[in-house]
């Protein structure tokens, strides 16, 4: 027996077979790398985190696992139809291979079709995506070469002509393992990325410390971005302003955007998020900012932070950071954002539309279909008048807190509003995108919530025309996303003539809250994605219409 399994061996290790076996290996591993794109954007969108790439996975409303499913059964059941097919023709040794032919055509398909669909947000292809996609082709490799190799093993052993024809049929089940092993290759990775994010975090908080910059921070469960835009280009005015790009407001990317920092930079601005509680604290250890500003708080992302108390616990983290002569600056329109201006015992200002004890507010606001209109008020100032493309009145609150960290800065109030003038939209807030069709199209799907609804409607309602709402909904609210998801409904009702529900997830508490609005159920449609929306909307759009895109689900989310 012992001689017979050496000769077994070295028959499935003679070269032929082992090349044939190595460039099947190569070829499987490309092929199902290519296969989970979809997978490697919901772990990059999860931020890497295994509960919420997990949690994905195992949503009902994931589709992957069920298509997984049927290309491994369509693989596997045409696997066996060309073996059997072909046995009688090639012989046993070339038709073991013809079965791959099948396996190769259904992934191909598979892989098109997922390409057809456009991702939200495309994968970045950072260096860490790149070193992951290096370590997981290589890993699915080595399954596939040890799997072809234990199959020809147990062939010459068994000897038994049908197991020998589809003895490698089992490559056929290894796509459904694809989730699982992609998070085994970031597993594999971990430890090297680990010290690789170390090493950019504390060069750049090395690079910060020894700056003569003066450093802002800006937080807040919403607005941060658009204000960070704001005080940008308001400050630019006067000094030379280098802000994290885009929603970089990890401590990663604000590592990476240090990396521009020079001696010709006078300010810095950092977007600081969070998705737990200790993350902002994290990012003030990097930042060490002397300006601390709160946007507003509500309850977005109570998926995650589990309830109120633990946002603002968490937001407030950013002035607990500060130095001793740090500078707070708190949006009056928020009432969890002056409740926690209370808490501050450094200097400290209150900033908005509203509010009696405001260093900078707002009056005279007039907001329609072309921007807005108000005059500046900073306290000890005379008043300036302010003019904006900026759509609603939650802008001129956002403006008002920008302004008012511009101020104490050192820029005059002229000098403000010239800043102001100056602002352009920021992308997908409330966003009027261009058309040929005589069509008003109001881009404001990012991120939206409770109060970013409100807004929208109150931008909509500026305009004349039929109004046609396309939304998936609210996210991330946890145990209160049905309530406000039936409230959004209700208020959709008030504003809409004409509503698109957006994939499944909140289409119930939607539909029941546009009904019980009021709505007729002619003017309620339904789709299972944007695309399958989008081409329903365009069967019914007209000129003179104005079409709001209110929230977007991230890819990770549906």
């Amino acid at each position: 027996m012992f001689p017979n399994n050496l000769q077994n061996f070295s028959d499935v290790f003679a070269m032929p077979n082992l090349i044939i076996s190595i460039c099947l290996s190569l070829l499987n591993g490309v092929l199902l790398f290519f296969a989970s794109q979809k997978f490697i954007l919901s772990l990059q969108q999860s931020s890497y985190k295994p509960k919420r790439y997990f949690s994905w996975l195992r949503n009902k409303e994931t589709p992957y696992r069920s298509r997984l499913m049927l290309l491994c059964l369509l693989g596997f059941l045409f696997f066996c139809v060309l073996t059997v097919t072909f046995q009688p023709v090639l012989g046993n040794v070339l038709t073991s291979y013809v079965g791959f032919i099948s396996y190769l055509v259904f992934a191909l398909l598979y892989i098109k079709a997922e390409s057809s669909v456009n991702a939200k947000v495309p994968l970045k292809k950072t260096f860490r995506i790149i070193r992951l996609s290096i370590t997981y082709i290589l890993l699915l490799s080595v399954i596939t070469f040890g799997l072809l190799i234990l199959m020809d093993y147990l062939a010459f052993t068994i000897k038994d002509q049908a197991f020998g024809v589809l003895r490698y049929s089992v490559i056929c089940i290894l796509p459904i393992f694809m989730p699982s092993l992609l998070f085994f290759a970031y597993s594999i990775n971990q430890p090297f990325e680990s010290l690789i994010y170390r090493g950019y975090v504390k060069k750049s908080t090395l690079k910060l410390q020894k700056s003569d910059v003066l450093k802002i921070g800006i937080t807040g469960s919403y607005g941060k971005t658009s204000v960070k835009e704001m005080l940008k280009t308001i400050l630019s005015q006067k000094y030379r302003v280098l802000a994290t790009p885009s929603s970089y407001n990890t401590p990663l990317g604000i590592s990476l955007s240090v990396k521009n920092l020079d001696s010709t930079h006078d300010v810095f601005i950092a977007e600081m998020g969070a998705r737990a509680k200790g993350d902002i604290a994290t990012l003030t250890n990097i930042v060490n900012p002397k300006y601390g500003v709160l946007t507003g708080i509500n309850n977005q992302h109570l998926e995650t932070f589990g309830n109120i108390e633990t946002t603002k616990s968490t937001k407030y983290e950013l002035f607990e950071g500060l130095d001793k002569d740090g500078v707070a600056f708190f949006a009056s329109d928020s009432l969890h954002s002056v409740d926690l201006s209370q808490r501050f015992n450094g200097e400290k200002y209150l900033a908005g539309i509203g509010g009696n004890d405001n260093l900078v507010w707002a009056s005279d606001v007039v907001t329609d279909n072309r921007g807005t209109t108000f005059t500046l008020n900073i306290k000890g100032e005379q008043p300036v008048s302010c003019t904006t493309v900026l759509l609603g009145k939650h802008n001129v609150s956002n403006v008002c807190l920008a302004a008012a960290v511009a101020y104490k800065v050192g820029l005059s109030p002229e000098e403000i509003a010239v800043g102001i003038n100056r602002i352009q939209s920021v992308g997908h807030r409330l966003e009027l995108l261009p058309n040929n069709r005589n069509i008003v199209i109001i881009d404001d799907s990012y991120n939206s919530n409770e109060d970013g609804v409100n807004a929208a409607m109150e931008v909509l309602s500026t305009f004349s025309g039929r109004k046609i709402v396309v939304t998936p909904g609210l996210v991330e609210l946890g145990k209160m996303e049905n309530v406000a998801n039936l409230e959004f409904g209700k208020t959709l009702a008030k504003h809409a003539d004409l509503v698109f529900v957006i994939g499944k997830h909140n289409a119930e508490m939607l539909i029941t809250g546009l009904l019980e609005g009021g709505m007729p159920r002619e003017n309620i449609r339904f789709a299972k994605s944007l695309n399958k929306g989008n081409a329903q909307l365009n069967k019914v759009l007209k000129e003179g219409d104005v079409v709001l895109f209110e929230n977007d689900l991230p890819d990770n989310y549906s």
